[in-house]
């Protein structure tokens, strides 16, 4: 049988050394070795980039080199190799810092046999293998075999070191995925896990030899790519990350579809410390999302200011839930036909002692993507609950009321079960609850979607698709889904006397919604044209300012006397 030989570098000035080397290896182990020589650090530094070798033999005295450092220089070249050094210096401490500069082994030139090399050149190779292996663990990510922080860190300082020598660029990329904790939420944490091994592989699949790609922990990617010389270099990558996740992951026999939201720092153009690149790229991130996610963004400094912004704010909103600082307004709901108050739709706002009422576009964005949603969701649908069971319980006509739940909140799992708890402890009928859901929660995963659909209707619970034509519902799915509603955007019904395509819509989704039997409300109604233009295509109900503004529980109280002459629909037809 053949061994495979065993390359060395010999990095060594002296001639005499160099030759007595390769004779001691060669009387020791005739064959086993092959011996590749330098002069020079520079040049053995050369080898290292051009070749594999399985061991590094060093002198510390070299024309361009003097000292430890001459190993780090080593390392930083190549990581993986063992080293031994071979100096004329028979010195302890010496040899002490060697060992922990990260050399395998120290040898004194003139003592030992070529056997004794021999050994020290095997116990190296053992070594370092050891240490690797060891090293792996703490430097890789046990789930996708990337690197992981720490390694990500230490790989991101070098190319830093690297591109300030070669005078190129540094491309951070930070990859985050969008709705991933509804997969884990829905489908469960070995989904959530496979999903993560598939993206790694399709990033792999994308990146360049030599671009670094890391996880940091959760659903966070980051790409360090070297020898950029120019923009277009990085978005290249992209484009390329992009296209690949486009296609859907096979998850326990479901088509699931997750986009990346990638947000892009440049060095040294957008900061020269590491920590800073880092946190500009995860702000350029951050403004993906912003701009409707699976898209990319380069950094700017205007990132940052506003992602101090959502700081802050996400602090003041926390505050606000530990304080109470939410109320609840209700907007009236009308049958167009007989006039008669059918529900309100509960609306969220915040009253901060500091800056007075911050609208809901602002906070419930940030609520879902801290993660607070859930808190703040459980609080309405107990509060809304609460007042109409107590509207009941002083004499009012029972009506629906209607609760927004967000995507990230719909995805949860036992929302169902949860929502259904909650009306029953407040002594509310579950037919007098209406869960207003949009289109897109329910496409992200439109099989759990229906499950989630049927319990809750199966439990009483009305269901309404909200901001209906805005999303991408497929006719075959709706047919499908346990819902009872569908609600017209205001966006189509605010220019439906002026846009003739906008009342084109309309009119197809009045006609559809009743060829499902499906009950077809239109929300943003603000001019008696638009009501009575709604009427005559059938509209079922109307929600909007004409009929009435979202005002406090008390005063809601009025909109309950809606009889004959009385009734808000009515005088706004006659309007």
């Amino acid at each position: 049988m053949t061994l495979s030989k065993v390359n060395i570098l010999h990095i060594e000035d002296n001639e005499g050394d160099i030759r007595l080397l390769k004779e001691l290896l060669n009387n020791a182990r005739e064959g086993k070795y092959k011996i590749t020589t330098t002069v020079t650090l520079k040049g053995g530094l050369a080898q290292l980039a051009d070749n594999k070798f399985d061991v590094v033999l060093t002198d510390l005295d070299l024309p361009d080199a003097d000292g430890v450092n001459t190993i780090t220089r080593i390392q930083e070249q190549e990581p993986s190799v063992p080293i031994i050094v071979i100096s004329g210096q028979d010195s302890e401490e010496l040899a002490l810092q060697v060992v922990q500069k990260g050399a395998q082994d120290y040898l004194v030139k003139g003592q030992g046999d070529g056997l004794l090399i021999c050994r020290a050149i095997e116990y190296a190779i053992e070594r370092k293998r050891n240490e690797q292996g060891l090293s792996y663990l703490a430097n890789y990510d046990s789930l996708t075999g990337l690197a992981n922080r720490l390694l990500f860190r230490e790989r991101l300082d070098r190319a830093l070191i690297r591109a300030d020598r070669n005078k190129t660029l540094v491309a951070l990329l930070v990859i985050d995925l969008d709705r991933f904790k509804n997969i884990n939420d829905t489908l469960g944490h070995d989904a959530g896990d496979k999903l993560l091994i598939e993206v790694a592989n399709r990033l792999e699949n994308c990146t360049r030899e030599g671009d670094t790609i890391a996880r940091l922990g959760g659903d966070e990617f980051t790409i360090i790519m070297e020898d950029v010389k120019a923009f277009e270099d990085a978005v290249k990558i992209v484009d390329k990350i992009l296209n690949q996740m486009k296609n859907s992951f096979d998850l326990l026999a479901r088509e699931i579809y997750v986009s990346p939201s990638v947000g892009i720092s440049m060095y040294p153009l957008d900061d020269t410390d590491a920590g800073n690149l880092l946190r500009n790229a995860d702000s350029a991130m951050y403004s993906a999302k912003d701009g409707g996610r699976n898209c990319y963004r380069f950094y700017t400094e205007d990132m940052n200011k506003k992602l101090l912004i959502n700081l802050n704010m996400e602090a003041k909103l926390r505050r606000a839930i530990e304080r109470n600082e939410f109320v609840l307004n209700y907007q009236p709901k009308f049958d167009m036909h007989t006039q008669e108050l059918l529900g309100a739709e509960a609306l969220i706002r915040w009253h901060s002692p500091d800056e007075g009422v911050i609208s809901p576009a602002l906070f419930i964005p940030l609520a879902e993507e801290s993660g607070l949603i859930g808190v703040i969701t459980d609080w309405v649908v107990q509060e809304a609950c609460r007042q109409n069971s107590l509207w009941q319980q002083e004499g009012h006509a029972p009506i629906r009321v209607a609760i927004n739940i967000s995507p990230r909140q719909f995805a949860h799992e036992n929302i169902a079960r949860r929502i259904f708890n909650q009306i029953i402890c407040s002594d509310l009928a579950p037919k007098y609850v209406e869960l207003e859901i949009t289109e897109g929660a329910l496409m992200d995963d439109v099989e759990k979607s229906n499950e989630i659909l049927k319990e809750l209707k199966d439990r009483g619970i009305h269901i309404s698709i909200d901001d209906f034509g805005t999303g991408y519902s497929s006719l075959s799915y709706l047919k499908k889904f346990h819902i009872n509603t569908l609600k017209i955007d205001q966006s189509f019904v605010r220019d439906i006397m002026e846009d003739a395509d906008d009342a084109a819509i309309v009119s197809a989704i009045i006609a559809m919604a009743k060829s499902l039997r499906l009950n077809v409300i239109a929300e943003g109604v603000e001019t008696p044209e638009q009501l009575n233009y709604l009427a005559a295509k059938g509209c079922n109900e109307a929600q909007g300012y004409l009929l009435g503004k979202p005002v406090s529980a008390k005063e809601f109280e009025k909109f309950f006397d809606n009889k004959s002459e009385t009734s808000a629909i009515k005088l706004a037809k006659s309007a």
